[in-house]
């Protein structure tokens, strides 16, 4: 299968084209050639320029949509916004105008409202899973819930196959310091990702498996929860929710969840589970 990877010299993406590489055709996309992988082609890109988009994304059997401004701390709301949205938009219209069949796109689980915020809103009940409403409202998560949104409705009007993987907090080698400081502080009160985590490695198996998956549904579009399988917390997860909604915790709406796995994610993986045949290999437990 020929593969494109957009962002694939990011520090997620290099996880992802490793995991591919030797089983797919992978060229990858983005504005810096990669540090891994030199034998890989490469395509330098700005998602930006619509025409060159058009003009040089083509003849691939599957885009992996990974390029974008990855959180919203470090650069003004409307760069956020567009780069990640016009650039989406921009790969989409290439997508569709070439006819490649199948687009995977990077999404996150802030896209529902509960990832990064600026606002705490209640869940109407947890875990959150697929259906759960979504209430973006800051320039990351709407920007990720406006892609997703793109990709279903590219799927709905032009048939185009797409699958969008609501990753979480992805732990990062770059991030060690900080993540065993929270780990040994074990700040329950921090709402943001609701203590969920995933590492890289389980983020490229996901994409793995999104490759082949095959979509009986129509319009052909799935979303899916991607996370470790437990909270980074030593509580269990249903003391986690009353710690954090005190006064009127959300009802539980999967109740046998957080029974197979008392520290389970607050965002439901069980679709991923059962339709991608997604199952998470690491936790925060064995460490980097």
């Amino acid at each position: 299968m020929k593969v494109l990877i957009t962002g694939g010299s990011g520090d997620i993406g290099e996880y992802v084209v490793k995991e591919l590489k030797d089983k797919h055709q992978v060229t990858i996309l983005d504005l810096k050639p990669p540090s891994k992988y030199p034998e890989i082609p490469f395509l330098k890109l700005n998602l930006l320029d619509a025409e060159e988009v058009l003009s040089k994304v083509k003849g691939f059997d599957t885009v992996i949509h990974l390029a974008a401004i990855p959180h919203p701390f470090d650069d003004p709301g409307d760069k956020v916004m567009q780069v990640n949205v016009i650039g989406t938009y921009n790969l989409l219209e290439a997508i569709r105008r070439n006819k490649i069949p199948r687009v995977v796109f990077g999404c996150s689980e802030s896209a529902s409202g509960f990832g990064i915020h600026n606002v705490s809103y209640k869940p109407k009940y947890l875990p959150i899973d697929e259906e759960h409403p979504s209430y973006p409202h800051e320039s990351y998560s709407l920007s990720k819930y406006f892609g997703e949104v793109m990709c279903q409705e590219y799927s709905r009007a032009y048939g185009i196959e797409a699958i969008s993987l609501r990753f979480c907090w992805v732990w990062l080698k770059r991030d060690k310091k900080a993540i065993e400081n929270i780990l040994k502080n074990k700040n329950v009160d921090a709402k943001n990702w609701f203590s969920s985590y995933i590492f890289p490695e389980d983020v490229a198996q996901a994409y793995r498996l999104a490759l082949n998956y095959s979509l009986d549904v129509s319009p052909p579009f799935e979303s899916f929860c991607i996370t470790a399988a437990d909270t980074f917390q030593k509580i269990d997860s249903l003391e986690l929710i009353r710690h954090l909604y005190p006064e009127s915790p959300p009802p539980i709406k999967n109740k046998e969840y957080f029974q197979k796995n008392p520290y389970a994610s607050l965002f439901d993986i069980t679709k991923a589970r059962e339709k991608l045949g997604f199952e998470p290999k690491r936790n925060w437990e064995g460490g980097f």
